[in-house]
């Protein structure tokens, strides 16, 4: 059979691929900024409350202080590391960046099955091997990741087809990202 007729089904597993590559794209991009985001409310508490804390210690070494002042500087105390502590342990920053690189090496896979679809079915070469590579590679990408919320997921694809729907508004606009 020839290489051409072989991409007459190759094709619609080509563009349902393309379609979950972009999704999860998005997807783990979204990810990585919620776990960025949730670092930096834990992290700028932390400095602030720590900062506060060491510059009253500071102060008072020279100054008498009321017992309540004592016990307020001693809440912020615990409740920095306590922060600290959280911080550590949900690791907000090293997820963010984790996420960050799936949603790289989706775009790397989409923008191949983009390169591939944008070929004539002659020139494309093997369907068969073809696909087994691209599914190769979604097979690992989708193996290293974490899970993305339900919440995040949601969103995702609610803001794919409101720019889907954009662009089919707008024909003469740019391919939706």
């Amino acid at each position: 059979m020839p290489p051409n007729r072989d991409w007459d089904g190759a094709e619609a597993a080509m563009r349902t691929w393309l379609r979950r590559t972009r999704e999860g794209q998005h997807m783990q991009y979204e990810a990585a900024k919620h776990f960025r985001r949730a670092h930096y409310i834990i992290a700028v508490p932390v400095v602030v409350i720590t900062t506060i804390v060491g510059t009253a210690t500071f102060a008072n070494i020279t100054n008498t202080v009321p017992a309540a002042t004592k016990v307020w500087f001693g809440s912020l105390t615990l409740l920095a590391a306590a922060l600290a502590a959280l911080q550590l342990h949900f690791r907000y920053l090293e997820r963010a960046e984790k996420h960050k690189n799936l949603g790289a090496q989706y775009g790397k896979i989409r923008r191949e099955i983009e390169s591939v679809l944008a070929l004539t079915a002659q020139s494309r070469g093997d369907a068969k091997e073809t696909l087994e590579r691209i599914r190769s590679e979604l097979d690992r990408v989708s193996g290293d990741g974490d899970a993305v919320s339900r919440r995040i997921y949601n969103k995702t694809l609610k803001t794919l087809a409101a720019r889907d729907q954009a662009k089919r508004n707008r024909p003469d606009s740019l391919p939706a990202a």
